[in-house]
């Protein structure tokens, strides 16, 4: 072919905009034999019914034990790795770390206590006592913030690892959903957004979802105690600022209001983040409504036009 005869590529992705918006008719198969005649594959993971109420007994009872019944092993392990990490590190600083640095808090306001009464004693030895004292009221403060601190996080972890089981229950009961029901019904992208946006997780139910369902209250439900636990924390720094400032400790002071400040930004960083999950939630229940028909209906597909030229068809479901 001349040179002059090839045909341009700006020309071929016009004729392709052109056809783009073509609409498709309501057909249960793309026309092309090529596509239609290819096999559907299940990805479910097992080919055999499952027992509803051993999928969810199993998933109760230890982490990931659903998923594995169900064929699902990676993530079945992921589920047992994280919920032993995350519990265990939350039972770790309640029976080790917490009172430990109480109980160093405890000895340090006896030990403040003994002086003081040797103070009120002896007054000339005020001079000697009396910084001592201060230091070890000082030590006491300080190991309590930091239990309360390990505390608030050992909150948030024991928080995130239940709703992690929530999830790994629900989960599981998707699986076995999906094994004994092949779902190939079409659903509206527009019900699912309605339903999504009038409560969080309920275009997942309406989609059949049930692990993805979980997985949102599970994010939602940790960011609400994470969110409560930080704000306890905030108070708690304000209860001290007070002392603070009543003492004119200008060190303490500057320190305090850091971490108040940090406190603050955590908690704030949570109710943000909850926003999100629910706008996430919404649009992915819209996706899941509009690839309900992934298998059946073609949404877009590539043509033989007319005079050789290729057609775009393309159909969105509302």
């Amino acid at each position: 072919m001349p040179k002059s005869e090839k045909p341009s590529p700006l020309l071929f992705l016009s004729l392709l905009l052109a056809t783009l918006y073509r609409p498709i008719s309501a057909q249960g198969h793309s026309g092309i034999v090529e596509i239609d005649t290819l096999p559907l594959r299940d990805w479910s993971g097992t080919t055999e019914p499952l027992s509803y109420s051993k999928a969810v007994t199993l998933s109760a009872l230890l982490p990931g034990a659903g998923q594995i019944y169900g064929s699902h092993p990676v993530r079945g392990g992921f589920l047992i790795g994280m919920e032993t990490l995350l519990g265990g590190l939350a039972l770790y600083s309640d029976l080790v770390d917490v009172p430990h640095w109480r109980n160093q808090a405890k000895d340090a306001l006896d030990s403040a206590d003994a002086l003081f009464i040797r103070e009120s004693r002896f007054p000339d030895s005020a001079a000697l006592l009396g910084p001592q004292r201060a230091s070890q009221v000082d030590f006491a403060r300080k190991r309590s913030q930091l239990a309360s601190q390990q505390e608030d996080l050992a909150n948030s972890q024991i928080a995130w690892a239940l709703g992690l089981h929530l999830y790994g229950i629900l989960d599981a009961a998707e699986i076995a959903y999906l094994s004994r029901h092949r779902d190939t019904k079409t659903r509206s992208v527009r019900r699912a957004m309605a339903y999504g946006m009038l409560f969080p997780g309920a275009g997942q139910l309406y989609n059949r979802r049930y692990g993805k369902f979980g997985m949102l209250w599970m994010t939602l439900g940790a960011s609400v105690v994470s969110a409560y636990s930080r704000q306890e924390m905030v108070g708690l720094l304000n209860q001290r600022l007070k002392v603070a400032r009543l003492e004119k400790n200008t060190g303490d002071i500057t320190e305090l209001e850091k971490d108040r400040t940090l406190y603050r930004k955590r908690r704030n960083q949570y109710f943000w983040a909850m926003g999100l999950f629910y706008v996430y939630a919404v649009l992915d229940g819209m996706v899941d409504a509009s690839l309900s028909d992934f298998d059946a209906p073609q949404k877009f597909a590539v043509t033989a036009g007319p005079e050789g030229s290729l057609a775009c068809e393309w159909r969105i479901p509302f």
